[in-house]
């Protein structure tokens, strides 16, 4: 998103000649390197302009600077060993930390780069896709561009998004925040987890009907093929847990010949919200390297723990909540311990709880269209901006309406009183296997609108279930 932003940006500028690549993750990891300059130097590059990467890429820029070529970096992620030798370093962590554009998105730093070299807010709906798909804060400036680019999205119906829209299965002129983090967002991102992104970059800058529709099917058919082999890893991460997990671990450290790096990522974060504790998987390769990606929840810091850790790490980097790290094999015992201490230090030793912070007591007669219709003057919902969660007591779960669909999710129709609404968690099959759902249950979630073969219809989005207190 933030590479499209700035080459229609440098062209509407009247930069004639804008080249645009990107790293390979799998093999060049995901910043600027020294090879990628090399590579520029012999196309006569004279200026190469970074985006979502480039504030650690202190080798490639003082190769740069040797070649003779101007760098500049633009970026959004933490400052941690000083700036990069370049012409110009645009990060909003270069601020104070109240600065309102402190919490931008690597697109959301493009997107003010372009609206500065034209004088005005083009390609708002690539900035609201990049500022949602990057989960960073939905607040202050990040919801004004999500709220702005969602109306843009809808109305201009970018020939790419909108055909990536028709094979998730949405309307366009339905999108939402949340569709862009579920449906579009992972379509994108599957191409580069599992190869080369170039395809998806592609298909926010084509113009060609045809094109774009082939692209759209290839990146449908890479994100099936994505979650497949996540779902193999993951599998396997919990096969492995249960072997050895114990509640007073404060970390889970797992590495593993074979195992893919491009989806690692999403694996950490399914397991994060499992076991409520600071979660690293780590792929090996078989040169003795590893590539690891890690999740963590609130109150936990995994760029500090990982400097803490730095000794036993070829690199990392990332934020608070999520970053990548690079480790030779030979250290993988000693990191886990490392890691380990750390985490002890930052959580305590207490016993860790995932907590659900409820908005609202409700019964389910509160829950109409009344009541949804003024939840939307809230939106866009994401991070930091999350929906409302609503809480009702004492329930029924409908006779013959539960069933478990895809061996992963829930659905069923609750009961209370007169009132009766279809109900889904996502990912919560386990409930069908570990609660009693015949009696009294509570339940946690949020109510949406959901509009299937042209009929809309109110639906409660399961976030948790317990059997109720007798």
């Amino acid at each position: 998103a933030a590479t499209a932003l700035l080459v229609n940006g440098l062209k509407r500028y009247g930069v004639g000649n804008v080249l645009f690549g990107m790293p390979h993750r799998l093999t060049e990891g995901y910043g600027l390197n020294v090879d990628r300059v090399d590579a520029a130097h012999g196309d006569g590059v004279s200026l190469i302009i970074t985006v979502d990467n480039g504030i650690s890429a202190h080798a490639a820029a003082a190769r740069a600077a040797e070649l003779g070529i101007d760098l500049i970096v633009t970026d959004h992620h933490d400052i941690e060993d000083g700036l990069p030798k370049a012409h110009a370093v645009i990060n909003p962590k270069r601020e104070d930390a109240g600065h309102p554009c402190a919490p931008l998105c690597g697109a959301g730093v493009a997107f003010k780069l372009a609206s500065a070299l034209n004088g005005a807010c083009n390609d708002l709906d690539i900035a609201a896709l990049g500022t949602v798909a990057d989960i960073v804060p939905l607040i202050g400036e990040n919801r004004t561009i999500v709220s702005l680019g969602l109306r843009h999205m809808i109305k201009h119906r970018r020939l790419g998004l909108d055909m990536l829209a028709q094979v998730a299965g949405i309307d366009i002129s339905g999108i939402t925040s949340e569709k862009i983090g579920f449906q579009l967002g992972p379509r994108l991102n599957a191409a580069g987890r599992l190869d080369d992104a170039l395809t998806s970059l592609k298909l926010l800058l084509t113009e060609d009907e045809g094109e774009a529709r082939r692209m759209a099917r290839e990146l449908n058919e890479a994100n099936e093929q994505r979650r497949g082999i996540e779902r193999d890893i993951a599998d396997s991460c919990i096969e492995e847990l249960e072997a050895f997990f114990t509640a007073s671990m404060r970390s889970v450290v797992l590495a593993r010949h074979g195992w893919h790096p491009g989806v690692i990522g999403i694996v950490a974060s399914r397991l994060q919200h499992r076991y409520n504790r600071p979660i690293v998987v780590i792929a090996l390769d078989g040169e003795g390297l590893g590539r690891g990606s890690a999740r963590s929840g609130p109150g936990f810091d995994m760029v500090s723990a990982f400097s803490a850790c730095k000794e036993l790490l070829v690199k990392f980097g990332g934020h608070k909540a999520a970053a990548g790290l690079t480790i030779e094999e030979e250290n993988l015992e000693a990191f886990r311990h490392a890691f380990e201490a750390e985490a002890l230090r930052q959580l305590g030793g207490g016993a860790l709880f995932p907590e659900l912070a409820i908005d609202v007591l409700a019964s389910l007669s509160e829950v109409d269209t009344a009541l949804l219709n003024s939840l939307d003057l809230l939106e866009p919902y994401g991070h930091h901006n999350p929906a409302p969660l609503f809480c009702s007591m004492a329930v029924d779960a409908a006779p013959n309406s539960i069933r478990v669909l895809k061996d992963e999710h829930l659905k069923l129709a609750v009961r209370q009183g007169n009132a009766e609404i279809p109900a889904i968690g996502f990912g919560m099959a386990e409930h069908f296997y570990t609660n009693d759902l015949s009696g009294k249950i509570d339940i946690v979630y949020t109510p949406k609108f959901n509009t299937w073969r042209g009929k809309t219809t109110i639906q409660l989005l399961l976030k948790d279930i317990r059997p109720a207190a007798s």
